[in-house]
């Protein structure tokens, strides 16, 4: 690994997309040489013109052989592509990270680059938006986001500080070492989860049997429905490899939702509406808390606590 006080640290953003882009735009005047690799022509240029990278390349090859510190900010199947295909790639004390947000099958795939001297850092930002692309891009993206790292076994502490670093530059505030089993079970239950429901509301509201009753219900839908269902405009390409790669943990993640809305449910049916009552404060009480723990989460990180 490269001497971070001798020269810069030579980063390479594998994807130009959402994640990516807004990562470079965050590493901007950081002690990092940013290098970039998309797919399009096109978005290579933006990128150089627009201060995105310092640098792209036309193949992943050129890109990764210069490389510190990889980031592959792709989606799940393209990730786990590239750590095969590209596994000789990287020069051997470089290492590899990535943005994805399962990391079990993902940690298999880099298995291979530890016999080549590559280390790998399982890496996932909790950040993003329901947009995706370059031009959703923006420098602020990582602000204050937990970042989870999963290193591979045997991984040196410096290589986990050398992906922590990159991460802490971009904005982000807590960083957590995290098994990769337990990290899939706890993203299956904060974000993924989350997202089918959001599209199930999304259905089970405006998809309607006919024309006059969908058009009550976009005009009866407000600020509630906006708020609630946001997430359901991401992507769904994008939400179908991520539900592919975490099957068993977004099942048990969804048995768990079931449980609490069958128990709403039959408190309704039953007429329990002091019951019904005690489970709505409990709700409201946990995410007031949450927020709370937010709170004095960003409080500390600005105040150094």
């Amino acid at each position: 690994m490269a001497n971070q006080e001798e020269k810069p640290v030579a980063v390479a953003i594998a994807g130009l997309g959402l994640l990516g882009a807004s990562l470079g735009m965050a590493l901007r005047g950081k002690p990092f040489r940013r290098i970039g690799w998309a797919r399009r022509e096109t978005v290579r240029r933006w990128a150089e013109i627009c201060d995105v990278c310092d640098v792209c390349f036309e193949t992943p090859e050129e890109a990764f052989a210069v490389a510190d510190v990889t980031i592959l900010t792709l989606p799940i199947p393209q990730i786990i592509q590239f750590l095969g295909r590209y596994a000789t790639a990287w020069r051997p004390g470089s290492v590899v990270s990535d943005a994805g947000s399962v990391k079990s099958g993902i940690l298999s795939a880099a298995a291979p680059l530890a016999a080549r001297g590559v280390y790998f850092v399982g890496g996932h930002p909790m950040a993003g938006t329901e947009k995706s692309g370059p031009e959703s891009a923006f420098p602020e993206l990582y602000e204050n986001a937990d970042v989870f790292l999963c290193p591979a076994r045997g991984v040196p502490a410096e290589a986990v500080e050398l992906v922590a670093s990159v991460w802490r530059a971009a904005g982000g505030g807590r960083l957590s070492r995290i098994d990769a089993l337990r990290h899939d079970d706890l993203v299956a239950h904060t974000s993924h989860v989350l997202h089918i429901i959001a599209s199930a509301l999304s259905l089970s509201i405006l998809d309607a049997s006919d024309e006059e009753t969908t058009l009550e219900r976009f005009r009866g839908c407000a600020t509630g429905f906006r708020d609630t269902s946001r997430i359901a405009s991401s992507s769904p390409l994008m939400w179908r490899q991520i539900i592919e790669n975490n099957r068993p943990a977004v099942l048990r993640a969804l048995r768990d939702f079931e449980c609490c809305c069958n128990r709403l449910r039959d408190l309704i049916a039953d007429g329990d509406f002091d019951a019904f009552e005690r489970e709505f404060a409990r709700g409201k009480l946990l995410r007031d808390s949450w927020i709370e723990y937010k709170r004095q989460e960003e409080n500390d990180e600005r105040t150094g606590d």
